[in-house]
């Protein structure tokens, strides 16, 4: 799968990530942003909703 290009929080700074990377998703308090822990324990906080980031990556359940 290809990655997919997200905006950074903190700095707005695109971020490549693709679904075969991610371990989970976890929504912010405000829920326009994601923590996305990746398989190789990585954590990135990328704007958008976990709704988005799953459709976007086209990862299901």
């Amino acid at each position: 799968m290809e990655p997919v290009i997200f905006k950074a929080k903190d700095d707005g700074s695109d971020v490549l990530i693709s679904a075969a990377e991610v371990a989970e998703i976890i929504p912010d308090a405000d829920m326009r942003f994601c923590l996305v822990i990746l398989k190789n324990e990585e954590k990135l906080f990328i704007q958008g909703t976990r709704a988005d980031i799953r459709e976007q990556l086209n990862i299901e359940n």
